[in-house]
């Protein structure tokens, strides 16, 4: 009976630190989408002028006469620059990368030692039903 009562707490660590390992890898998993939406989606400034942004990654590398442009800075202009700033975003993905990793980790030992668990239950069943 003791030994029902250690598998179904065992059983409920185990549950508790998947549901933290989902719950970490959600939270990395909308900082990414997050950060692939301030890249991929255009915007605008607001302001003086409310200029229209080209997104950081697709946006018009040439100019009407042909000639390309030296940068994202170049095509768009500093304000547009200056509002969608690479330092941050990236300050953020590295932040979120501890996150992913803790998050794996919950889940992966929470998910084994669940199955560890549903295995030896199943063994000591087959023992019983054997003798």
């Amino acid at each position: 009976m003791r030994a029902l009562v250690y598998d179904n707490a065992f059983r409920g660590r185990a549950r508790r630190r998947q549901a933290w390992g989902f719950c970490l890898l959600a939270a990395s998993a909308g900082i990414w989408l997050w950060i692939a939406a301030q890249l991929v989606l255009p915007y605008s400034v607001t302001g003086g002028d409310d200029s229209k942004c080209q997104s950081r990654v697709f946006y018009t590398k040439e100019t009407d006469r042909g000639r390309p442009y030296e940068g994202y800075a170049d095509a768009e202009g500093t304000r547009c620059t200056a509002e969608r700033d690479w330092a941050g975003l990236l300050a953020l993905l590295l932040l979120s990368l501890p996150t992913a990793v803790v998050g794996t980790v919950l889940y992966t030992s929470g998910s084994t030692g669940h199955r560890l668990s549903e295995h030896a239950a199943e063994v000591n069943r087959l023992k019983e039903f054997s003798a």
